[in-house]
This record gives C-alpha cells, sequence and structure tokens, in this order.
C-alpha cells in the first residue's frame, strides 16, 4: 500500500519545483514516485514545463552538432588539399600515390558529411573550399588532363 501525502512532502516539491526541478529529480529526492510528485503538484497548481526547456535544448545540441559537422567537413578538405600538394612533392611514385589515396578519402569524408548536412538542412555551400580542392586536382581550367 502506498504511504500517505505528508504536508512535508508537498512542502518538499513546492521548494523543489520553485528551484526548477524537473517532475523526476523532485521524485528521486523526495524519494516518490514522479506519479506521486505529480498528483501533489497538481493539487498545488504546479505545472512542469520543461518541455520548453528540454526543446531549447535539443536546439542547442542540434546547432552544436551541425556546426561541428560544417568543422569536420572543412578539415576534411584542408586535409585533403594538403594530402594533394604533398604528392607533388612525393619521393617516390609510391608516396604520391599513398598521398593521392589519403586525398580521396578525406574527400569522400566531406562529401558524406555535407551529404549528411544536406539532408537535416544544416550545411553551408562550402564552395570556394571545392573550388580550390578542383583546381589542385584538375586544375584551374577543369578537367585538361594535367591533374593527379
Amino acid at each position: 500500500m502506498a504511504e500517505p501525502i505528508r504536508e512535508r512532502d508537498r512542502e518538499q516539491v513546492r521548494q523543489l519545483h520553485a528551484e526548477g526541478k524537473s517532475r523526476n529529480h523532485i521524485a528521486r529526492t523526495i524519494g516518490r514516485s514522479a506519479a506521486t510528485v505529480s498528483k501533489i503538484a497538481r493539487t498545488e497548481g504546479l505545472t512542469f514545463s520543461g518541455g520548453a526547456r528540454v526543446a531549447a535544448a535539443t536546439e542547442a545540441r542540434r546547432a552544436d552538432a551541425a556546426a561541428r559537422r560544417e568543422q569536420l567537413a572543412d578539415e576534411a578538405l584542408d586535409g585533403a588539399l594538403g594530402q594533394v600538394v604533398k604528392t607533388t612533392g612525393a619521393e617516390s611514385a609510391r608516396d604520391a600515390r599513398d598521398h593521392a589515396t589519403a586525398a580521396r578519402a578525406l574527400t569522400e569524408v566531406h562529401a558524406r558529411v555535407a551529404e549528411l548536412a544536406r539532408q537535416t538542412g544544416t550545411g553551408s555551400s562550402g564552395g570556394a573550399m571545392l573550388d580550390r580542392l578542383a583546381d589542385v586536382l584538375l586544375g584551374p581550367t577543369g578537367g585538361d588532363g594535367q591533374g593527379v
């Protein structure tokens, strides 16, 4: 049988609610079920509007993830560009091939991250970096056969 609600429970719920604590936090703190806390809150005229806080936190997390994806895409392209530049100064054909392979892998990382950003509507154009990479790979005039 459930323990009856005491005045001390009501006081604790009012106090913790005033501090902005969530229903589940209050329940853990006072050692009662979330349903009991909801019942007390209802009789005290209190509401838990964590939905707005949760929505704001979720949006902040999405924005942070979008910024990290953009940073990853930029760093992948910068890395690819660096690898392409290294192919021209490579000491052996094997080194040149390894740098070209690394450039390709980094370019694929960029493409995947950019596609994810496009699908979620959080990406930037990144056009300038792509143009720079294409210039190095293909030459400034495009596919003239002189690129890597």
